[in-house]
């Protein structure tokens, strides 16, 4: 089992708050990471995921929102006001989660991850349940908008020393 630890976390944290800040004028304020343990009671409606690959490890990191600070990011990020996810929005989590993770990986592979190119993916449904099939531990980082909080999900798994 993996220890995530804060030299990984960082470019994480800084891209979320970059991303916020320069697509909707959000200041996005991080919240005290904690780990994942069975399926903490957080409100989820709709999530980007990429997963991680590099020569010395592979995990995934998650991006989720409750339905209301999505669309408000949605809303502020776009121009126009949603009042419900559709088909035309939801691409918006997985481009989210695109952006940070394009920071991090930049962040990260200079300081010698490997981290190979991911596409997102996308999850959606009321009141979700993320479930990792890894072992390693996940670290959530809660983040606090003028909208309302929403989440990233760092897992990752040792494959090689």
């Amino acid at each position: 089992m993996a220890k995530v630890d804060t030299a990984f976390i960082k470019p994480f944290v800084d891209g979320t708050k970059e991303t916020l800040k320069t697509l909707c004028n959000y200041t996005a304020v991080p919240g005290k990471p904690f780990l994942k343990k069975g399926n903490p009671p957080i409100d989820i409606d709709i999530a980007g995921v990429i997963g991680l690959t590099s020569s010395a490890f592979s995990g995934s990191i998650t991006i989720s929102f409750p339905e209301k600070v999505f669309l408000k990011i949605m809303s502020k990020m776009l121009g126009e006001e949603y009042t419900q996810i559709t088909k035309e929005i939801e691409d918006g989590a997985a481009e989210l989660m695109n952006i940070i993770f394009g920071h991090a990986k930049r962040v990260l592979n200079t300081n010698g991850y490997q981290i190979e190119k991911a596409i997102p993916t996308i999850a959606r449904g009321k009141s979700l349940q993320l479930i990792s099939l890894t072992k390693a531990e996940i670290v959530i980082l809660p983040f606090e908008i003028e909208a309302g909080a929403f989440y990233i999900e760092v897992a990752i798994d040792e494959t090689k020393k």
